[in-house]
């Protein structure tokens, strides 16, 4: 790839369609016997924090990991989960649900719900995040940057490592790897989902997955 091909790639992030979900309304389901709402008990469900949008969740009586993008825009919330539950039903799944209780718990009750690293469980504004963390919620800070300067810019593994001050050859390398298994396997769902190349109106209701629009 020539440096020219890099930047634009890095500038087309100013154009993205930054739509990471639809829109989702948790007050109606407060005090309901909503499955998905009754079933969420965070503190049986483990939640990782993978960036200010992005999470892992483990359904409360399984053993599979679920990617969760979550946000407020205004007053309400946008997000998308990659369950068959959020893919087939109305109204968000219960991973969704788990981690809109442990943030609420944060928040309002004042209670220290962590994550499984320790990390305290808060949804973002949607527009306080620039739109490469948009594209990307399911990598961490460090593996985005690295991606981002080296496979998407125009700056060298080794270049960067020196820049960054880390030690170990392998950091950036480890890193980098991560983001491309990450990336790979959510453009394939994302194939698998339509294919990114779905433009969709605005005014639908229909389902965008993860900074792409795509046809649910």
């Amino acid at each position: 790839m020539s440096r020219s091909e890099s930047r634009s790639r890095l500038e087309a992030f100013g154009r993205v369609d930054t739509q990471i979900g639809e829109s989702i309304n948790f007050d109606r389901l407060a005090g309901s016997t909503d499955t998905s709402w009754t079933k969420a008990v965070p503190y049986q469900s483990d939640i990782e924090v993978i960036s200010r949008l992005g999470y892992r969740v483990k359904s409360p009586n399984g053993e599979e990991w679920h990617h969760v993008v979550l946000a407020r825009e205004g007053d309400h919330h946008v997000g998308l989960c990659d369950c068959k539950g959020w893919e087939y039903n109305d109204g968000p799944c219960v991973h969704l649900c788990a981690v809109r209780k442990a943030a609420w718990s944060c928040t309002e009750l004042g209670t220290k719900h962590t994550d499984i690293n320790g990390r305290a469980i808060q949804i973002c504004d949607l527009d306080a995040v620039d739109p490469a963390e948009r594209r990307y919620p399911y990598l961490t800070e460090k593996q985005r940057d690295a991606y981002l300067r080296c496979d998407l810019g125009d700056m060298g593994v080794r270049e960067y490592q020196r820049k960054q001050g880390y030690s170990s050859p392998g950091t950036v390398s480890n890193r980098l790897r991560k983001a491309r298994e990450k990336v790979h396997e959510h453009e394939q769902e994302a194939r698998a989902d339509g294919g990114t190349a779905a433009r969709l109106d605005g005014v639908t209701d229909d389902r965008r997955l993860l900074g792409e629009g795509v046809d649910r």
